[in-house]
């Protein structure tokens, strides 16, 4: 039995700081972003020409919001990373960050499951975690992940966050969409 190998790629932009977040993340460098893309992909040519890249059983690409990259830029970076046949490729992406053209490049270039960062679907709970999405652009963005053939999709939740009830939590609803999300 081989064993699996994972890539992560880390996109450290934001377009807000969200008030919960403690990784490294930039909210005024949109301006690096096809510098980064550049050197993403030539360090990774580099190291699958080093013959130090296996075949990747899993790639995800975590922030930051790796949504805010161009469709066309995210995946260059993936085209540049070896995969084995069946691979789970996994992007990040805020609700408010994606629609239907940049998810069907997303699933054109192999990106076959996309993860929200919802953390609740209450008003006052979202606004005390410093985001901007509300439930219908959760739903509208689970909609347009399966309207272009991405069918595994997964919500973020938080659940703690000060002035939230366990009523809150009970109806932040695991399923946004009219079509009941996988896992």
């Amino acid at each position: 039995m081989s064993v699996g190998f994972g890539v992560y790629v880390h996109v450290p932009f934001c377009a807000a700081r969200c008030d919960y977040c403690d990784f490294a993340t930039w909210t005024d460098r949109a301006h690096l972003i096809d510098e980064y893309v550049d050197a993403c992909v030539a360090h990774t040519h580099a190291l699958r020409d080093a013959g130090r890249l296996p075949d990747a059983t899993s790639v995800f690409f975590g922030g930051g919001t790796p949504s805010l990259l161009p469709g066309a830029s995210l995946a260059r970076i993936l085209d540049a990373i070896p995969r084995a046949q069946g691979a789970e490729v996994t992007v990040e992406c805020n609700p408010d960050s994606v629609d239907l053209d940049k998810l069907r490049t997303y699933a054109a270039a192999g990106v076959n499951r996309v993860s929200f960062g919802v953390q609740s679907m209450r008003a006052h709970v979202l606004l005390a975690l410093g985001r901007t999405h509300d439930r219908d652009n959760v739903a509208r963005a689970v909609d347009a992940a399966r309207a272009a053939g991405i069918d595994r999709v997964n919500l973020d939740l938080i659940y703690g966050t000060p002035g939230e009830s366990v009523a809150d939590w009970e109806s932040t609803s695991p399923t946004p969409s009219r079509s009941s999300p996988s896992t």
